[in-house]
């Protein structure tokens, strides 16, 4: 069964400064169409019309055509193009019409082919001179930018552009940035996963899940350490309407999903119940609003999700939390992804003896003689060390930070994973 993966790449040289300008005018005609389709599926009018408009207006193939109508078709009404930033910036003066016109006109979207094998718009190709380009369709001709594609990458995935008998359908999008920063690419493909290999890491790997309003803390693990960290943002969640929260929940689980499948983890998520839950009338209605059963449906279909005890593992993360550098609630996905893939050195944790001394971590002697530093964090995002005012983006490294966790306590050689060097995953959702 084939998941879907976007390599990143980027654009890094044109080979004379008329093949930008192509490029540039290319942007402009497709996102020209891309306002122009939205405006008559606004009116009502139907795809083959606007299709036919499209190819009459404009000085575009019929394949750029209908992707740019493909990249509207879902969008609902009053879209602003660009961003709503964008547009409040040009209302309120602060960049000219040219500029704002410049920015908006950002993207092209080239989907690949079956029938063809690739892309017939944009593909991935190499040069005379060895190195990879991408060849671009400007009207009656092409250009052929140098583009830059990561090793890893390429030497996992590029049977999928150069093999003859393998080559298979793929989506290229390509985002100019602002501030003339260049043009960032993505590759979209039809990765096959190998069944065998799938199975095994299915067995060695958790991806454990802690539901929370808004947002969703999970924890990829291995028995012996934590790999990785993070949230998906869902805020929207808790204020949207019954058919729009739908929508925000399946685009949840498409991120938990690729996650999932980028570490080869299987997805484990709480046995949760709000009836009983009795606090403040803010936190209840907070609580109350998170759609618990429709998330775990969703999970257990698209992601074959597990339904397993989380008991117990709110109090673990609390506790550990203090010691690591991160929040509580990617704690907490940690201490559930222990529970599962070890029980006995979980229970280890949960013991009366383990609580006290992690309590009392400030106290501890790390046998390099020094004391284990507490760490002042809270619940937000990251829950960064304070002094050093590190800030994480979407994706980014900690530094450094703590000491060695005291050796020979039980259960704590898992623990010892957690600390800030961990990569932290905050991912939204747009």
């Amino acid at each position: 069964m084939p998941r879907k993966l976007a390599i990143p790449a980027a654009i890094v040289r044109f080979n004379s400064s008329d093949e930008e300008q192509q490029l540039l005018g290319l942007l402009r005609h497709f996102n020209n169409a891309r306002r122009r389709a939205y405006t008559l599926k606004q009116q009502g009018t139907p795809k083959a019309e606007i299709e036919r408009v499209l190819q009459g207006e404009l000085r575009l193939n019929s394949r750029y055509v209908k992707d740019a109508y493909h990249s509207i078709k879902s969008l609902p009404p009053h879209v602003a193009f660009g961003g709503l930033r964008l547009q409040r910036l040009r209302e309120s003066g602060k960049i000219t019409r040219e500029e704002y016109r410049e920015r908006r006109n950002s993207l092209i979207i080239s989907r690949g082919d079956k029938t063809k094998h690739g892309n017939l718009n944009t593909r991935i190709t190499t040069r005379g001179d060895g190195k990879l380009a991408l060849r671009v369709n400007v009207g009656r001709h092409w250009i052929y930018p140098e583009v830059y594609l990561p090793p890893k990458y390429l030497e996992r995935y590029g049977h999928l552009f150069f093999d003859e008998e393998s080559t298979s359908p793929y989506t290229v999008v390509i985002k100019r940035r602002e501030n003339c920063g260049g043009y960032q690419v993505r590759v979209i493909v039809e990765a096959p996963l190998r069944e065998a290999n799938r199975q095994e890491e299915l067995k060695r790997r958790v991806m454990a899940l802690d539901v929370n309003a808004g947002h969703v803390d999970f924890a990829v693990a291995e028995k012996q350490r934590v790999l990785a960290a993070g949230k998906v943002n869902c805020h929207e969640v808790q204020y949207a309407s019954r058919n729009r929260t739908g929508n925000l929940l399946h685009a949840a689980v498409n991120k938990i999903g690729n996650i999932a499948d980028h570490y080869g983890a299987r997805v484990v998520y709480g046995r949760l119940s709000t009836a009983g839950f009795k606090a403040g009338r803010r936190a209840n209605r907070k609580v109350r609003r998170i759609p618990h059963r429709k998330l775990g449906f969703i999970l257990e279909y698209k992601c074959g999700a597990e339904k397993r005890s989380e008991a117990y593992t709110t109090k673990i993360g609390a506790r550990v939390s203090r010691l690591v550098g991160l929040d509580v609630h990617k704690c907490a996905a940690a201490a559930f992804a222990l529970k599962i893939l070890d029980y006995e050195a979980f229970k280890g944790l949960c013991s009366s003896r383990m609580m006290g001394e992690i309590s009392r971590g400030a106290a501890l002697d790390e046998g390099d003689g020094s004391l284990r530093r507490q760490l002042s964090v809270g619940s937000g995002l990251t829950a960064l060390h304070q002094d050093r005012l590190l800030v994480h983006d979407e994706v980014a490294l900690c530094g450094d930070g703590g000491h060695p966790i005291a050796p020979g306590v039980r259960g704590l050689s898992f623990m010892e994973s957690l600390k800030t060097s961990l990569p932290i995953l905050n991912v939204r959702i747009c």
